[in-house]
């Protein structure tokens, strides 16, 4: 009866060891993966910008060579 115990025991003590390195794996999990949404979004607006500073860029161009001409 008592080595019955003591097995419970130890199977508790290493499904909570199992749980909390699950739990761990999760939050870690987790963190990438917002870390990974975090670049992204930045990328995205990296891009976004260098788009709108093309654009301008070109605007000012064709004023230039419209100045140019006449």
């Amino acid at each position: 009866m008592e080595n019955l115990q003591k097995e419970i025991n130890q199977y508790k003590k290493i499904a909570s060891r199992a749980v909390k390195i699950a739990l761990i794996s999760c939050a870690i999990t987790i963190i990438f993966a917002f870390l990974s949404l975090w670049i992204l979004l930045n990328q995205i607006t990296a891009t976004a910008n260098l788009t709108k500073n093309i654009r301008n860029l070109e605007q000012k161009i064709l004023e230039i060579s419209n100045f140019k001409m006449e």
